[in-house]
């Protein structure tokens, strides 16, 4: 039994320096770290969120586009394009002052705009609302050949 435990202690002596020995051949390890920043920049964007508004004039009542040229009345319209900006931003919009209608003849309609304000975000309910009117005088359309009447504008917003 002396002879085992002779062995024993001989065989841990052997495990404990060959332990060491790989502890002290192998290089120490060192811990790092370093300080990230991080860097996230909003920037100011303006968007229209309505999809092809169309801008009824009319002098009629009605719900179309229909002027009565035997009406003494200016014909006018209007129509709401909600758009959105970036919080904080303050849009520019972009509208020619009048627009030539062409149909069966021509005539000229004055537009005006106006809006509801400084975006609050893009989200849902943020929308904001640019008006968009349009008025046509009654001696523009008085003596016009029958007919629809039509054109496009470009309406363009700017943080």
């Amino acid at each position: 039994m002396l002879q085992t435990m002779q062995v024993k202690r001989g065989l841990a002596v052997a495990i404990t320096a060959g332990v060491l020995g790989l502890s002290a051949a192998a290089p120490a390890a060192a811990a790092d770290s370093v300080s990230v920043t991080v860097n996230a920049t909003i920037v100011g964007v303006c968007k229209f969120f309505t999809a092809a508004p169309v801008l009824n004039i009319r002098n009629t009542g009605s719900s179309g586009a229909d002027i009565d040229p035997g009406l003494a009345t200016t014909a006018s319209g209007s129509v709401p394009i909600e758009y959105r900006c970036s919080n904080g931003t303050s849009p520019g919009f972009s509208v020619a002052s009048t627009v030539t209608l062409t149909g069966a003849g021509s005539m000229v309609a004055s537009l005006s705009s106006t809006s509801t304000g400084a975006g609050t975000g893009m989200g849902e309910g943020k929308g904001q609302t640019l008006t968009l009117t349009g008025t046509i005088a009654q001696a523009e359309f008085q003596d016009k050949p029958v007919g629809p009447y039509s054109n496009t504008v470009l309406v363009s917003v700017t943080p």
